[in-house]
């Protein structure tokens, strides 16, 4: 019998990181390289042997380049606009085929491991939402031989979020301090819960420190380092009151921190790692129990849609039925709604935003269509969007069976929340 993995991925661009839910802990657990037990860190390059005429990567490839004949690609991520063809052993590759075989790989290398083993679900934490990478990844079920819904695509936010929200209740009993320090500089999110007023919410706030704090403007400066986000984290601290702080990324992976972590200690508990992100990818892959938080809570950040759309039935209770439901990643939300016209021409759109409780309609009205008896015309209506507060509702004519074929008639509402 196959064993079945909930798989996280923390997909960056100098270092994969994945993580699996182990069953009887109860909890994820980060995979080590093979040939490195101390380091979860694969990195992100991919190395040919001609020896043995095979594709190695992270830390495989880093110790085939040196004992075996071959190639190394690496810059993946930063040429992924890239046009150039790249010949190894005679075959070509672009930069976009070597990525989704590096992606591939990483996975592939952890299930290896295992005489017989499937993947129930996957989702990959990327920093942010990039339509290079989200196209390219969202083809990926075809080369695992999966079905497309196996496999999810989330942000470190989104990751974060499931991670601190599945760590004990009294750690986010107030508010929550995330602090990621990457290659890019420092990124500040505050997690504020409110538990008082309905909807419940989890609002997160985001600061950007990347021109303040980043590995690139201090070198070896360590002292000043520790002094000016000590300073930073002083004042963030006096703003709300934090029941914890989380630290990841890799300007947190040496102890230079003195004098901040003084600061931070006061009166809260600080926790530092570099899996956050690919653990909590792995409680989303789960779901169930570890998302319950996004059910009792409305969740408000930069990337999440607040409001639901539908539509009204026009019925005397004034029916709103919803295409889509507010509280997700725009980029992953997404809705389908088949309505039958019972003696309208018109389709009344709602927006109803949930933060403010706040309301408002559109109506389209269908034209053009060929004259029908009552209720043979069907419609399908879809939610697109373009940014959190962008996108269009689609309204195609279906038809309604051989007798009332559709005229592929297609209506656009873009609308701005």
């Amino acid at each position: 019998m196959a064993e079945v993995f909930y798989i996280g991925m923390d997909l960056c661009s100098d270092f994969t990181q994945l993580s699996y839910y182990n069953d009887i802990k109860r909890e994820p657990e980060s995979v080590s390289q093979l040939n490195n037990k101390e380091t979860y860190l694969m990195p992100n390059i991919l190395f040919y042997s001609t020896d043995t005429e095979h594709w190695y990567v992270g830390g495989e490839a880093s110790e085939a380049r040196f004992n075996e004949n071959g190639t190394v690609v690496d810059g993946i991520f930063e040429n992924l606009d890239n046009t150039e063809v790249i010949t190894v052993a005679g075959k070509e590759y672009t930069y976009q085929n070597l990525f989704m075989m590096m992606v591939k790989l990483h996975i592939d290398t952890f299930l290896y491991r295992y005489e017989a083993a499937e993947i129930k679900k996957l989702v990959i934490s990327i920093e942010r939402f990039d339509p290079r990478i989200f196209g390219l990844l969202s083809e990926l079920y075809k080369d695992m031989g999966v079905e497309k819904d196996v496999i999810e695509i989330t942000s470190h936010l989104d990751s974060g979020l499931y991670y601190i929200f599945n760590q004990p209740s009294e750690l986010w009993n107030n508010s929550v301090s995330l602090y990621d320090y990457s290659t890019d500089g420092l990124n500040y999110y505050r997690i504020d819960i409110s538990k008082n007023k309905e909807p419940r919410s989890i609002t997160v706030i985001h600061e950007d420190y990347t021109e303040q704090i980043s590995l690139s403007r201090y070198g070896n400066d360590t002292y000043q380092m520790d002094v000016d986000f000590a300073k930073i984290a002083e004042y963030e601290g006096k703003k709300a009151y934090i029941s914890a702080v989380f630290l990841t990324g890799v300007g947190f992976s040496n102890k230079w921190m003195k004098k901040s972590t003084n600061v931070l200690c006061q009166g809260r508990r600080v926790f530092v790692g570099q899996n956050i992100y690919t653990k909590g990818a792995c409680y989303r892959a789960v779901g169930g129990e570890y998302r319950k938080f996004y059910d009792d809570y409305f969740v408000e950040t930069k990337e999440n849609v607040l409001s639901d759309i539908g539509i009204t039935l026009e019925d005397e209770k004034d029916t709103f039925v919803p295409i889509i439901t507010g509280g997700k990643q725009w980029y992953n939300t997404t809705g389908k709604l088949n309505v039958i016209m019972d003696d309208t021409e018109k389709v009344t759109i709602v927006y109803h935003n949930r933060k403010t409780d706040e309301e408002k309609r559109e109506t389209v009205r269908i034209n053009g269509l060929p004259k029908r008896p009552n209720k043979t015309t069907k419609l399908s209506l879809e939610v697109e969007f373009e940014s959190p507060d962008e996108g269009a509702v689609i309204i195609r004519d279906m038809g309604f069976g051989k007798m009332f074929p559709t005229t592929n008639k297609i209506y656009r509402k873009e609308f701005k929340l």
